[in-house]
């Protein structure tokens, strides 16, 4: 709908759902032949909510005022290129223990909200590095990986402020690497990251960065708010104002 209607008249569109389905309503918009992007606005009705929780809150009061007010502001999109198609999202984009998260998140969806906590605990006790090739802005890095999300917004998961200092309007990602941590110090990470404070381990990285490609030895997974993506490779660029959100 988001890619294909008229959208003329329209001043603004109202999502009811979680990341997942903002993520189509963006990917259709920023895929429009024309120039009719009309602002955003989020009612929340899925498990995370991120971009709502990055804005404060995933309430429905404020969720409905930020809408009544008119008032918006830029969003960044993220486009990622994968070998088989191009695709778009606004929140995060993860490998690695994030894709098996992700994953086990989805076959747990049965047990509700607590579902992202309990896969990355299961996740952690488990999690074996995964060898990556980082091309960040030109840069290239490779070595074997824990843990890499790359962050627009600074929540993930279901309230887990996994990168405390990201915008959605700066025009950078915030790319958070974990390496060379034991299984002591993963769990320590988690029990850290519902306030932020994972950002001060001494095995925890950040950059930011506008452009990055990500390359796997094997073939293996990407999650992308959310959503699983089966692919070796992967082109990420930020576009910086590409749409506006209702905040």
């Amino acid at each position: 709908m988001a890619q294909n209607d008229a959208l003329e008249n329209c001043d603004g569109l109202c999502v009811y759902g979680g990341d997942g389905t903002l993520r189509e309503v963006v990917a259709g918009l920023v895929a429009r032949h024309d120039d009719r992007r009309p602002p955003v606005g989020i009612l929340p009705g899925g498990t995370g909510n991120s971009m709502l929780m990055h804005g404060g809150g995933d309430e429905w009061l404020p969720a409905v005022e930020a809408i009544a007010r008119g008032v918006t502001m830029p969003l960044d999109v993220v486009r990622v290129t994968l070998p088989e198609e191009t695709t778009y999202c606004t929140n995060l984009i993860g490998w690695s223990s994030a894709a098996a998260i992700s994953a086990r998140a989805e076959r747990w969806r049965l047990l509700g909200p607590a579902r992202y906590s309990l896969a990355a605990i299961w996740q952690i006790a488990r999690a074996r590095p995964e060898h990556l090739v980082l091309t960040c802005d030109g840069q290239r890095t490779s070595d074997d990986f824990l843990l890499a999300l790359a962050c627009n917004t600074r929540y993930g998961g279901r309230r887990m402020l996994v990168a405390p200092q990201a915008r959605i309007d700066d025009g950078l990602l915030d790319l958070l690497l974990v390496r060379g941590a034991s299984r002591r110090q993963m769990l320590q990470l988690f029990s850290r990251i519902y306030d932020g404070s994972h950002v001060h381990l001494p095995f925890v990285e950040f950059r930011t960065v506008r452009h990055l490609t990500v390359e796997q030895n094997q073939p293996g997974s990407l999650t992308l708010d959310g959503e699983l993506y089966a692919a070796r490779t992967a082109t990420i660029e930020v576009l910086p104002a590409a749409l506006r959100l209702f905040a």
